[in-house]
């Protein structure tokens, strides 16, 4: 019974990894997806032509490009 019992723990602790890792994967997928979503609808990389002159598109996080 003690066995059995032992076997149990370590399939739970093996469950409880996987579904920490799964949801750990999860929200890193959700941010990078969010982080491009919202730099596309900022216009990051585009030229934005006004009246007055073109002006280039806002990056989110992204310091390297807008120095």
């Amino acid at each position: 019974m003690y066995e059995q019992q032992r076997h149990h723990d370590n399939a739970t602790r093996t469950t409880v990894a996987e579904v920490i890792g799964q949801i750990a994967m999860g929200a890193i997928f959700g941010l990078v997806f969010a982080w491009v979503l919202i730099n596309w609808i900022s216009g990051c990389g585009e030229i934005i032509y006004t009246a007055t002159g073109a002006i280039p598109g806002e990056c989110i996080f992204m310091p390297w490009v807008n120095s």
